[in-house]
């Protein structure tokens, strides 16, 4: 928000849309749109469940790494770091015209709500399970949240235009993601894709006002190898772009911090590319984050905090650094316009961070075991309410009994809605040997 009464020109009437129109208001209420935006998605069962899902370690693991829900606050306190900054300092943004700080938030808070109990294990194994029935993509079922499930059945929390464009990191139907007519017989992974076949009415409304130019520029593909089956997405809306940066950053420091605290990553393997110095000295953060991380180890007093000292240089660096491009032509909306990006020696830093945490954790056998399990647990969830609907709440039965085509999706869409624990107290139930309480 600008703390003024001004409008920001930035946006237009077209950003603060509503696809249903707003609903009654207090006349003493003094938000905005974004604003509104904002706490519908803080205040949405959706937003709280993501307390008990998986960030990249376990929730069983331990009371004091990152949950889905932190990691999610983590990432629009990010968000709004840049924001502030390029507000500030940068030279590319029009006259007058300003990155809406709520809308980036908002956004930021809302861009995992589709992930599923037991994070990408979980993922994978509802798209396999919904192979035949329009697939499953933590980024669609996100978008599918917000504009269908949670709130108003059908209608969702009735965000904005620019809200909604602002969480679509990959704009494109699932299926228009396939390099071929049909999806891959045995996905190891979903495609990057924003949106289910299903949901196909909303995300043609909020492309609506823009062009044809604007449209074809979003919802441009590519194939991502000679041997993948999929195509994927290369632009995406500025404030996304903005997002996207954020959470990369969120993953590569504050995921790695967690990792060095349990062990699972060396204090010397950060030190180590943090002495190398790849930068060259350019980066006065940096310096500072390599200084104090030379001087720490685990056993002395005051660790903890030595090491949040310079994972905090890191996300200066990091933040402060950011610059905006122009890859859209001059007559394109702002949303399609602009998108912010890292200087390569930062991109590339981060993605050596974040190539640790995926070695070093991701691919331990710990977390590996958790995962293969999580992938047991929500298939065989599955398969039971695919064969017997009893075990669905009352409400999702009668969906089924009025439109018996869409079971499959019904399914899906409550086991993607699970927590981790819930999703393990309803496999005891169903399948453990000992007495399960109701």
């Amino acid at each position: 928000m600008l703390l003024s009464d001004e409008v920001n020109p930035f946006y237009g009437d077209e950003d603060r849309e509503r696809r249903f129109g707003e609903s009654s208001r207090s006349p003493l209420d003094v938000r905005d749109a974004f604003e509104r935006d904002y706490g519908r998605i803080i205040h949405s069962a959706a937003f709280r469940r993501l307390q008990s899902k998986k960030q990249v370690i376990g929730i069983e693991v331990g009371d004091v790494h990152r949950t889905r829900l932190t990691h999610s606050m983590e990432v629009a306190q990010i968000a709004r770091g840049i924001a502030l900054f390029l507000n500030r300092r940068s030279e590319i943004l029009p006259p007058g015209c300003k990155i809406d700080i709520s809308l980036v938030e908002a956004a930021a808070l809302a861009h995992d709500l589709g992930h599923p109990p037991f994070g990408h294990e979980g993922e994978r194994s509802l798209n396999r399970m919904m192979a035949l029935d329009g697939g499953f993509e933590g980024n669609a079922q996100t978008f599918r949240i917000l504009t269908r499930l949670e709130g108003r059945k059908g209608e969702g929390l009735d965000l904005t235009r620019g809200l909604l464009l602002a969480v679509m990191k990959y704009p494109v139907l699932y299926e228009e993601t396939f390099a071929h007519a049909a999806a891959p017989d045995s996905p190891e992974r979903p495609p990057k894709a924003s949106v289910y076949s299903s949901d196909r009415l909303a995300f043609d409304w909020v492309l609506a006002p823009y062009g044809e130019g604007e449209k074809e520029f979003l919802l441009k593909t590519l194939r991502e190898s000679e041997d993948s089956p999929y195509r994927r997405t290369l632009h995406h809306s500025f404030e996304c772009s903005i997002i996207e940066l954020a959470d990369d950053i969120a993953y590569a420091t504050h995921d790695l911090e967690d990792a060095v605290n349990l062990h699972l990553v060396e204090l010397e393997e950060l030190k180590e590319i943090l002495l190398a110095r790849p930068w060259g000295g350019k980066y006065e953060e940096l310096d500072r984050a390599s200084r104090e991380a030379a001087g720490i180890h685990p056993r002395q007093d005051l660790f903890k905090h030595h090491l949040k000292q310079v994972f905090a240089f890191l996300i200066s660096a990091f933040v402060n650094h950011i610059q905006i491009d122009i890859q859209g032509e001059e007559s394109f909306s702002n949303r399609f316009r602009f998108r912010a990006v890292l200087p390569p020696e930062l991109a590339e830093l981060n993605l050596r961070l974040k190539s640790v945490v995926e070695e070093r954790v991701i691919h331990s056998q710990p977390v590996q075991a958790m995962a293969w399990k999580g992938d047991r647990v929500v298939r065989m969830l599955f398969e039971a309410m695919m064969e017997e609907s009893k075990l669905l709440p009352e409400n999702d039965r009668r969906q089924i009994r009025e439109n018996p085509q869409d079971r499959a999706r019904i399914v899906c869409d409550y086991i993607a809605g699970m927590t981790d624990p819930y999703a393990l107290r309803m496999h005891e139930r169903l399948f453990g040997t000992g007495r399960s309480s109701l």
